[in-house]
């Protein structure tokens, strides 16, 4: 089982946040290891993503169902995918919240069962990884708002249409950075998942007792340095 809950702040209104995360092309750009996104229904997408999990990679291919839909405001979802790396099936919901200072608040929960090779990963590493990836889909999904709000660029006049006639040329919209490879994505996984586990690891020990451990390790190689190195000759 892994449980994702959280909030990620926008720049960027409501209703323009909300026509993002309702976009399936502005969400394949977005979603980690997303290789394809379509509506094929009212509310109803099928896709295909290739993630990584610790030692586990492979494709998922599955569906999402939207319900209980109040724009601008929230909805429900239901996911299933499955691959090579086993099966995933969950549910979760999204709220949007204006700040009324021109920013938005989404708001996420979520739950997933899995089973298969993915779900013999263990706890602690499945819970960081989806945070992380999490992480990276949101990040993307602002880079693709801010670049939604920003103004068209000035059109270009062609100079080879005489000048009592000259044509505009239509300016092209703005364009969000391409998101993160499969490759970038699993390094930023394995960023955060290092991350989570030096923060437990100072919660769980003092600067005490990491620096006798270190004083000790320090003690031993010298020692061993003294018998069979230079020092023992």
């Amino acid at each position: 089982m892994v449980t994702l809950e959280g909030t990620y702040s926008f720049d960027a209104p409501q209703d323009v946040v909300w026509a993002a995360v309702q976009d399936p092309h502005v969400l394949s750009q977005v979603l980690p290891g997303c290789e394809r996104l379509e509506q094929v229904g009212e509310n109803e997408y099928e896709g295909e993503i290739n993630i990584r999990i610790g030692p586990v990679q492979g494709n998922f291919a599955g569906t999402v169902r939207l319900s209980d839909i109040q724009p601008p405001n929230s909805y429900t979802l239901e996911l299933e995918g499955q691959g090579r790396p086993g099966y995933v099936k969950g549910a979760g919901s999204l709220r949007l919240e204006s700040g009324g200072d021109g920013k938005t608040t989404l708001s996420y929960t979520g739950e997933a069962q899995l089973s298969g090779r993915i779900a013999s990963v263990g706890q602690r590493l499945m819970d960081s990884s989806a945070r992380s990836i999490t992480r990276q889909g949101l990040e993307s999904l602002d880079k693709q708002i801010q670049a939604r709000l920003q103004p068209p660029p000035a059109s270009v006049t062609l100079s080879s249409a005489p000048a009592a006639t000259a044509a505009a040329a239509p300016a092209s919209p703005p364009s969000a950075p391409p998101p993160p490879s499969t490759t970038e994505v699993g390094l930023n996984v394995a960023k955060d998942v290092a991350s989570d586990l030096l923060a437990d690891f100072e919660k769980k020990y003092s600067a005490r007792d990491v620096a006798i451990v270190l004083a000790s390790f320090a003690a031993i190689v010298w020692f061993w340095r003294m018998l069979f190195g230079k020092g023992g000759k």
